[in-house]
């Protein structure tokens, strides 16, 4: 669960959001929706905790106040955010990269144990893969360097699968997703939700709804929370306001 209280948001003083209170609940998916520039994004790396960002207000993790904690511990608290834009790191292998978040995350919840040896965690992520559609081979490739979109966005399902986190922020997640991965996102989904995860989607394409269902619908416009709806409603947001 992810509840947010008289959250605001600022750059250089500039205000971007304004106010918002607003809990996402524990076994359900939300969709932020708004055209550019209504502030999803801002919204999404405050809560993060991204330094550019000046937060005012209180944002509670599974009821911890993570308001002021940095955002190495709020990924380690529980919370994941996918990248808008995925950026490209040659010289590191996925492989590895993986290796060393998972060993973060280890090395804080079981402080007492050692860390699995680099044998056992390749045989423990190659059994993650096969769902997700990727093969051992990805693996021993440079961190997203040439990567498609689906791949990129495959690789970040992998992640959310070896780190457990409760609280899933996917930021314009449908971006280069072919009709395959789409699908595999939606059985994904499907997955968090069974497994209470807290799920939320932001984007400005109304057509992802077509593919992923959702239980609550947030319409945002100039850094507020325009409009608020459930799933029944969806037809009626497409013809009379999303245009």
């Amino acid at each position: 669960m992810l509840t947010l209280r008289q959250v605001s948001v600022s750059i250089h003083e500039k205000p971007i959001i304004h106010s918002i209170d607003y809990t996402f609940a524990s076994g359900e998916t939300t969709a932020i929706l708004g055209h550019n520039g209504s502030g999803k994004s801002s919204l999404a790396l405050a809560i993060m905790g991204h330094p550019r960002y000046d937060t005012e207000g209180t944002i509670e993790l599974n009821w911890q106040n993570i308001s002021s904690i940095s955002p190495t511990d709020r990924h380690i608290s529980g919370l994941f955010l996918s990248f808008q834009n995925i950026p490209e790191i040659p010289g590191i292998k996925v492989s590895e990269y993986l290796r060393t978040i998972y060993n973060t995350h280890f090395a804080r919840h079981h402080i007492d144990t050692k860390s699995p040896s680099p044998f056992v965690f390749r045989r423990m992520i190659e059994k993650m893969l096969p769902p997700l559609g990727l093969t051992p081979a990805f693996l021993d490739r440079d961190l997203f360097v040439g990567f498609s979109g689906g791949e990129k966005r495959r690789i970040e399902l992998l992640q959310v699968a070896l780190l457990d986190p409760s609280v899933i922020i996917l930021d314009e997640v449908d971006s280069g997703l072919d009709i395959d991965a789409i699908e595999i996102l939606r059985q994904e989904i499907d997955k968090w939700r069974t497994a209470g995860k807290t799920i939320i989607l932001i984007t400005h394409n109304f057509h992802l709804l077509d593919s992923i269902s959702v239980d609550k619908i947030i319409i945002m416009k100039d850094g507020l929370i325009d409009r608020q709806w459930d799933r029944t409603l969806v037809e009626d947001i497409r013809v009379q306001w999303y245009k």
